[in-house]
Parts: C-alpha cells; sequence; structure tokens
C-alpha cells in the first residue's frame, strides 16, 4: 500500500478563508501539517474561528512584526529550518511575504518539492508597496517551479513569463458565512446595492460613490448602496465621504465586518458592484456568487471568467461612473422575473463550475500528480 504523502502547508491568515475550505477536507488523502501565520491581536480569534469551523486544532502561531521588521527575519529563519528538519514531500506555501521569506525557503528547502500559491502574478495597480511586491514575484518566478493561480488570467500571465513552470489552476472556493438570516428582509420597492470587503484604492469606491451622484442628479430614486468594509479613518474622511453627496442613499459600516455578520450584508443586498480598475482574482465576489447575488462590474478578465453579461451579471467600462450609473439604473428598473431569471443562472454557474467537490478533486489529483 503507497504511503500517504507528507505535506506542510503553510497559510498567512489573510488568505486564510481560501484555504479553510480546502485544507481539512484533503486530510484524509494526504499528511498535513497545517500552519496559520497571523498576528497577536488576531492570535484567539483566528484559532477559535478554524476550531469551529474545521473541529480541528491547528497550529497558529504569531508572527512578531510586519513587512520588513529584523524580528520578522528571524521569525521565518526559524520557522523554515523546523519544517526543513521535518522532511516533508511537498511544501504548500499560501502567503505573500514581501522579503524575508522566500529567499529563507530558497536557501533551507528543496525547491523542486515546493509549491507557492501565487494569487497576483500581475500586482493590481494601485496595491499597497506595489514596487516591493513586483520585486518579490519577480523572485519567486525566477527561483521555484511549481505554482498555483486562482484565475485564467493569471494563469496566462505566470506561463508568458515562465513558459516552463507547472501551474496549477484552480478557482477560489465559494466563501460560506452561514445560512442567510431569515430575519432580515429585502425593503419592497428598493434596489440595494452592496459594496463589501477592504476598501483599497484599486477597487475604486469612489466610482460608485460618483455614480450614485449622477443617479441622483437623473431623479432615479427607489435605490441604496450599502457600503459594508474597512480602511483607516483619515482615508475614509479624506477620499470618500467627501463624495458622498446624498446620504439618504447611501449607508456605511466602514469597519472590518465580524464573519458572523458578513451573511447580514449580503441578505438585505440585490445586487454586489465591483467598480474594480485592477484585480487578479476577488475572495469578495466568492462571496457573492456563494449567496447567487448577481453582480455588477467593471470589464475586467478576472470577472468575465465566470460571469456572462445580460445572463448572470451586468458589466460597465472601468473606471467610467457614467456607465455604472447606467448600468445601477437599468438594475433599479428591472422587472422581478428577470431579476430572478438572473439569480437562477447564477445557481446553475455555480453548481456547475465551482461547487466543492469539483474543486477538492482538482487540489487532489494536482498534489497526486507531484
Amino acid at each position: 500500500m503507497k504511503e500517504k504523502t507528507r505535506i506542510c502547508w503553510i497559510t498567512a491568515s489573510y488568505f486564510l478563508d481560501v484555504d479553510l475550505p480546502v485544507v481539512p477536507s484533503l486530510m484524509d488523502d494526504f499528511i498535513i501539517d497545517w500552519t496559520v501565520i497571523t498576528t497577536p491581536g488576531q492570535l484567539r480569534s483566528d484559532s477559535d474561528y478554524i476550531r469551529s469551523q474545521t473541529g480541528r486544532n491547528v497550529n497558529v502561531v504569531t508572527a512578531p512584526a510586519r513587512f520588513y521588521s529584523p524580528a520578522l527575519f528571524t521569525f521565518f529563519r526559524s520557522l523554515v529550518r523546523r519544517i526543513a528538519e521535518a522532511r516533508y514531500d511537498l511544501y504548500y506555501l499560501d502567503i505573500s511575504d514581501l522579503l524575508f521569506l522566500f529567499p529563507l525557503v530558497k536557501k533551507y528547502l528543496p525547491a523542486d518539492r515546493v509549491i507557492v500559491a501565487t494569487h497576483n502574478v500581475s500586482v493590481p495597480k494601485g496595491a499597497r508597496l506595489a514596487p516591493l511586491a513586483k520585486m518579490t514575484m519577480r523572485y519567486i518566478l525566477s527561483r521555484f517551479r511549481h505554482f498555483q493561480v486562482f484565475s485564467k488570467s493569471q494563469l496566462e500571465v505566470l506561463k508568458s513569463r515562465r513558459p516552463d513552470a507547472d501551474v496549477f489552476y484552480c478557482p477560489l472556493m465559494l466563501k460560506d458565512y452561514g445560512p442567510l438570516p431569515a430575519d432580515v428582509k429585502k425593503e419592497p420597492g428598493i434596489r440595494t446595492f452592496l459594496f463589501f470587503g477592504k476598501i483599497i484604492r484599486y477597487k475604486r469606491l469612489d466610482i460608485l460613490l460618483r455614480a450614485v451622484n449622477l443617479l441622483a442628479d437623473r431623479g432615479v430614486g427607489g435605490f441604496r448602496v450599502e457600503i459594508c468594509g474597512y480602511c483607516g479613518a483619515h482615508t475614509w474622511q479624506k477620499e470618500y465621504q467627501p463624495l458622498i453627496e446624498h446620504p439618504d442613499l447611501v449607508s456605511t459600516d466602514i469597519r472590518r465586518i465580524p464573519n458572523e455578520e458578513v451573511a447580514r450584508c449580503f441578505a438585505k443586498s440585490d445586487f454586489f458592484v465591483m467598480p474594480y480598475q485592477d484585480i487578479a482574482q476577488s475572495g469578495a465576489l466568492t462571496v457573492a456568487l456563494n449567496y447567487n447575488l448577481p453582480v455588477i462590474a467593471s470589464d475586467l478578465p478576472a470577472f468575465k471568467e465566470f460571469l456572462t453579461p445580460g445572463v448572470d451579471s451586468m458589466f460597465f467600462a472601468s473606471g467610467d461612473a457614467a456607465a455604472l450609473a447606467d448600468a445601477m439604473q437599468k438594475a433599479i428598473e428591472m422587472p422581478a422575473g428577470e431579476y430572478m431569471a438572473m439569480e437562477r443562472s447564477l445557481a446553475d454557474m455555480v453548481s456547475d463550475r465551482l461547487s466543492h467537490v469539483a474543486i477538492i478533486s482538482s487540489y487532489r489529483n494536482y498534489l497526486n500528480s507531484l
């Protein structure tokens, strides 16, 4: 009988929702030692969340600092040396450290047994620390051979830069935050548009707020925009708050939304709005797909990979507030039957292409192939 493959799996806490539905489902087929790297402030909540979702005690460790502190170098060196001594068959890294980790991995681990999950082969325009992220990605692509990507657009980019690389493509698992609460009802006669997740410049929340103002100027009513996400208080007050000219049309909840409250945000919404100017793949989109919430998105390849305009979604020209306002007006005026057909089409697409069984099977086949 063939022995099970031993895998050291490292996940950064900011990618926890990516790996959480995956790793426990692979543990019957592989011997996986799973380590989640978090921060001191998140240690208790991450540990409790993982245990509640998996029923397992996972090794959760705290990084002493962020980005380029010497303390982080010492932490990673100790971690990599420890896992090197265990001599695993494979090492899977789902982490985007920008300076220390990958040179240490190259030094202490057999590079031909390392799989690097590359979420952003091409760094989104406007991403934080973009120059450092690009430098790190160049290093990773030149030093390792096995990669995972989560969108076909990133697959094409990676293969163009490293034609000889072994690349595993598999979409993100849908993010499920529990059933939609029964006590939340959509308001009759009101179309509610949701913007959800971390507020970063390349997500272009400003485009959505300008579109609201344009709709108000046109005299269009019967809608509301819900903004549920977080950014720094200074950034919010300087860049976004001044754009809200009609506070009766925009509701804001500017904070990190706890996991137990996410389903409530989606339950009261009719459309999920993604006015991004650039994206490799979107975790927030997988939440909307999980709840069969029709999407209005900018016309980027990462969205077109799954969504079909006019069938389960609506697209508009990226960066064009007037085009977004047009799409939103169409959504506001959409008959109930057309909206319900859009919901059904979205549910069918998810069932056909993004089921848990299909995605886990892809992971299993790939890991066995190595």
